[in-house]
């Protein structure tokens, strides 16, 4: 039920991942809970940082971005790995006490519509709508969203999209029973006890690390202007 696409080209950008310290342990928030494709994107760029001779890199997730940048902006983070679809990131670029450290394409994991596996012949609730299709509610977070109309099987009808602020939080509103159906992740789903219903597909995805200005060492690459008539 999964479609595949090519395989996401490797590599980080790096603006300025290279003048962060390299001793001590260095903190990655992003969004959580676990199972998000945010989560996988902070331990890649984790593993990165590892291979390239830091000490220790760890992830810690956070309810939402604006709280992974609360972290960085306090201190107690010193990266937030931000998905460029995400509709705020622009706080994150203007931010005059961040500086952007490191841009790279990540696909995330499979995406899906998902039932609680225990009870998959559970009815959804009822509410008016077309005949023969099921009428259901959907968490999703904003970001994906629109991928519930491409996966939705075509025996369902969207009642009401429920807005999360994760996928891995929409997973966790149908294991409790708030809604049957939820736009979640296969890491979710699998955390959860959730069975996809729907085929499966990766979302091809650029990510972005900030850091603080302050954790910089060394000179800052000079970005020249391009010639022509203005910008």
């Amino acid at each position: 039920m999964s479609s595949t696409i090519a395989e996401a080209p490797h590599g980080i950008t790096d603006t300025a991942l290279s003048r962060l310290a390299r001793t001590g342990a260095l903190t990655i928030a992003s969004l959580g809970p676990a199972g998000t494709s945010s989560e996988q994107a902070s331990r890649y760029l984790a593993g990165h940082l590892l291979s390239h001779g830091h000490e220790s890199a760890r992830v810690r997730l956070c309810g939402r971005y604006e709280e992974a940048g609360d972290l960085l902006s306090s201190g107690k983070a010193d990266l937030a790995v931000v998905a460029n679809a995400y509709a705020h990131i622009d706080r994150f670029y203007m931010n005059p006490q961040f500086r952007l450290a490191a841009v790279f394409v990540k696909d995330t994991p499979f995406y899906g519509i998902a039932r609680a596996a225990r009870t998959p012949d559970a009815a959804p609730e009822p509410v008016a709508g077309p005949p023969g299709k099921t009428p259901v509610r959907i968490a999703t977070h904003p970001a994906p969203r629109f991928l519930v109309e491409e996966l939705l099987p075509d025996s369902y009808e969207v009642s009401e999209l429920m807005l999360v602020d994760s996928t891995s939080a929409a997973a966790a509103a149908v294991a409790s029973g708030e809604v049957p159906l939820a736009l979640t992740t296969a890491p979710a789903a699998r955390l959860h006890n959730l069975d996809f219903v729907s085929p499966t597909r990766p979302i091809r995805m650029v990510w972005s690390a900030f850091t603080r200005a302050d954790l910089l060492t060394g000179p800052a690459a000079t970005i020249g202007r391009p010639v022509g008539r203005g910008w």
